[in-house]
């Protein structure tokens, strides 16, 4: 008698993933229940795994989910991560704020896209290098007084002195081998999470949908969190009135000191003093600003920190009606752009690299990259055309004719 693979899965492991994919979709288990014509505890049984599904089920399951049939019914990794949902609910309270449903959609996405690039890792043989430091010990440490000393110690050891950061986001992918995505949230309190399992390693999502200078402060916010208390997540969320734990307060020092050193900020802004006959002005600090990707209360915080600005300064601005948005019109100082899309560019070239390699239908492909096929076929004609490439998760360089003049008049 044949056993039918399905038989041979543990339906607990079957329903946790099917769970997952809901959450990642956005879908309550009533919404299901209605698609599929059938009662809501059903749904339940099946994510508790107390009902195997039949593979009727799945199959209209991963219809509704964007997912393959494979993705429920995958072998087990040798090391099996505990859901994403599991973690981030037994940790610190913060998210009692954010609505259930919400919070649970963006964390079931952001572990959908951790498993999505570690399958395309698989697919094409391509682990991504983890180059982590050890965790930093920062007990009995004040939390400042540990940013600072932290902050330091990881500028020195990635080689950055203490200028400006021109691309944090590349900079921890390559050289510390994290996994950042900047995906938009259900939830606009929720800024960023973070997370680290054996399978995944270190993980970050930022909100999308915050401006650039938030989205970077918050990468950075959860970069400390890494560097120190790597197995507990993190999930940070804006505007929350409480008491501020040790650990958070360390976090929010560690990104002012990492994003603005103090050599570095003060000799700049002493240097722009100096060049101008007139006092400094608003326009001058959003510049400033500008120049280490942090925005203007931020830059004007940490200047009054250093006593480079009167105490204060930032709270009697505000109190005029100063508007930093509209500064930056009237200075012609640009907005920050936004350094990169949902999805980091390596997982995107080895969405690509797999389908080039017909280890993906263009189907999938259009569901790793969550496009449609149009996008899709866009997306590989973007990566493939003369574009630098991966290989075994390292850039190699395009070819270049050395012998071109680079000075000198045009031929």
């Amino acid at each position: 008698m044949t056993t039918h693979v399905l038989d041979s899965i543990d339906p607990a492991a079957i329903g946790e993933r099917l769970a997952e994919a809901r959450r990642a979709r956005g879908l309550t288990q009533q919404h299901v229940a209605t698609e599929l014509g059938v009662a809501r505890t059903t749904i339940t049984a099946m994510e508790g795994g107390e009902r195997r599904p039949r593979a009727a089920d799945l199959l209209r399951l991963a219809q509704l989910y964007g997912r393959q049939v494979g993705d429920f019914v995958r072998s087990q990794p040798e090391r099996p991560s505990e859901s994403f949902v599991v973690q981030f609910r037994a940790a610190r309270g913060l998210s009692a704020v954010v609505p259930e449903g919400e919070r649970e959609a963006d964390i079931g996405r952001f572990q959908a896209l951790c498993q999505a690039y570690v399958d395309l890792e698989r697919l094409v043989e391509a682990p991504l290098p983890r180059r982590y430091p050890d965790p930093y010990d920062i007990t009995d440490t004040p939390p400042e007084r540990a940013a600072d000393e932290v902050a330091t110690l990881e500028r020195q050891r990635l080689g950055l002195g203490d200028g400006p950061i021109g691309d944090p986001w590349s900079l921890l992918e390559t050289d510390v081998g994290l996994r950042i995505f900047a995906p938009p949230f259900a939830s606009g309190r929720i800024a960023g999470m973070f997370v680290y399992t054996e399978e995944f390693g270190g993980c970050i999502a930022v909100n999308g949908n915050h401006p650039e200078e938030k989205r970077r402060w918050t990468l950075v916010h959860d970069y400390a969190h890494f560097l120190t208390t790597r197995y507990r997540p993190d999930l940070a969320v804006l505007g929350t009135a409480r008491r501020v734990p040790p650990e958070e307060r360390f976090a929010d020092a560690f990104a002012r000191f990492f994003l603005m050193p103090t050599t570095g900020l003060t000799r700049r802004f002493q240097a722009m003093r100096r060049a101008k006959a007139a006092p400094l002005t608003p326009a001058d600090l959003l510049a400033l600003g500008h120049l280490f990707g942090v925005s203007f209360q931020a830059l004007a915080w940490r200047l009054e920190e250093l006593t480079l600005l009167p105490s204060g300064t930032w709270d009697r601005l505000k109190g005029l009606g100063f508007k930093p948005d509209k500064g930056r019109v009237l200075a012609d100082v640009p907005l920050l752009a936004p350094a990169r899309g949902a999805l980091p560019l390596r997982y995107e070239v080895l969405a690509v690299q797999a389908y080039t390699q017909d280890l993906l239908t263009e189907g999938q492909l259009a569901r790793y990259l969550e496009t449609d096929h149009v996008g899709a076929r866009r997306r590989v004609h973007e990566l493939t055309d003369g574009a630098p490439y991966f290989d075994d998760g390292a850039w190699h360089q395009i070819s270049l004719d050395l012998s071109v003049a680079l000075i000198g008049p045009a031929r």
